[in-house]
This record gives structure tokens, C-alpha cells and sequence, in this order.
């Protein structure tokens, strides 16, 4: 019997669980503990329109062995940062916690002496988890797969268009940076990655690398 033929092709689709459905996804966003904002992460997390699960990319060079031939070979992982789109509200709750957090890092809105000094790494980084579902757990909230982006903090905060022809609801994006990401039963970083983060927050020394 061939594997194209639908019956074979759904039940061997069963037996791993399913098609996973893009829409059956929450997020939690842990901001850093030193943040002061009227909002909290659990306050505007439900209002997270869309999200990618992170990427993971070898940067490569080229070994030649004699001038013979060149072969491409790793030699680190790099992280991309994850694009977030979020819902606004009338009384813009979501877009104000995320302008706290990038206060926190920067402050450019204060005339005292620390106007525009940079927070330490370690006072402004905190994490997101992404929890994928299927239609049978959803409501339980049991999650299926899960992504923590550890040490995050945002990158980039986007414009909100206004228009006087548009109804449309409004929204924003925000690009999360991060260190590493884990997932429920693999870990993606390592030990040697968070020893290196951790020794980081310490000492602020890069000699080692990550």
C-alpha cells in the first residue's frame, strides 16, 4: 500500500500526534525583575497576535585542504532574533510595558545624570516562553511543545501606522533578542553556553567567548 494514499497517509499522521495548527499557541513574557512598570508581563501576554518559534543558524567558513578543494565547516551558532506581534488597547497597555522595558535599558527620557547611561546586562534581560498546543489540550493547557528564550530583551520596537481610512485593529511588533533557546526535551545552548552567560552577568568578561 502506497504512503500516498489518504487513509495510510492520515493514520501514520495520527500516530505522531497530529498536524500541529499554527493558531493553538500562548506566550509568556518574564520581564526583568528590576523593571518598574504598571504593567506586568502576565497583564498583556494574551494579547500576542503572532510570534515564530526561534531559528538556529551555523556560521561557516571555508577549510581548503592543498588548494585542492574547499569544504564549508561550522564553527558557531548564531541566534536570530524572534519577531512578536502584539494587539494594542485603548489605554495602550501593551505598547507602555514594552517602552518600560526599553527605558530600563536605556533611559532617554530623564534630565538627571544617568540620562542615557546603559542599564547592566543583567538587569535588564528576561525570558519568553512559547507553548504550542493541539485541539484536545488546549483548553487544559496542557502544551505540547514549548521554546524559552532565555536572557531576552527587546531589540526593536516598531512604529504604530494611524490612518483615517482604516478601521483596522491596531498593533506593533517587537524583535526579541536573546542568548540561547531551549525546548521541552532537548536543549539547544548547552552547558557551556550558560556557563559562558552566566560568567558574563559576573564579570562582564568576553575574553572566553560564548
Amino acid at each position: 500500500m502506497s504512503d500516498f494514499e489518504i487513509g495510510r497517509f492520515m493514520s501514520k499522521v495520527e500516530a505522531l500526534g497530529g498536524v500541529a495548527r499554527k493558531n493553538r499557541f500562548t506566550v509568556e513574557i518574564t520581564p526583568p525583575r528590576t523593571l518598574s512598570s504598571p504593567w506586568s508581563g502576565s497583564q498583556i501576554s494574551f494579547l500576542t497576535k503572532a510570534i515564530s518559534f526561534p531559528a538556529r543558524t551555523f556560521g561557516g567558513t571555508t577549510y581548503r585542504s592543498g588548494g585542492r578543494f574547499g569544504l564549508e565547516v561550522p564553527y558557531e551558532t548564531t541566534f536570530e532574533p524572534v519577531s512578536l506581534t502584539m494587539l494594542n488597547t485603548n489605554n495602550h497597555a501593551p505598547r507602555k510595558f514594552w517602552s518600560a522595558w526599553f527605558e530600563h535599558i536605556q533611559n532617554v527620557n530623564s534630565t538627571g545624570t544617568n540620562n542615557y547611561h546603559m542599564q547592566y546586562y543583567k538587569k535588564f534581560i528576561g525570558s519568553v516562553k512559547i507553548s504550542n498546543y493541539n485541539e484536545a489540550n488546549y483548553t487544559a493547557g496542557e502544551s505540547q511543545y514549548e521554546i524559552k528564550l532565555h536572557n531576552a530583551w527587546p531589540k526593536t520596537l516598531s512604529a504604530i501606522e494611524v490612518d483615517w481610512e482604516s478601521s483596522d485593529l491596531s498593533d506593533f511588533t517587537v524583535d526579541i533578542a536573546y542568548s540561547h533557546w531551549t525546548e521541552e526535551g532537548g536543549q539547544s545552548g548547552g552547558s557551556y553556553t550558560d556557563a559562558r552567560i552566566a560568567g558574563f552577568q559576573e564579570t562582564g568578561d568576553t575574553s572566553r567567548g560564548f
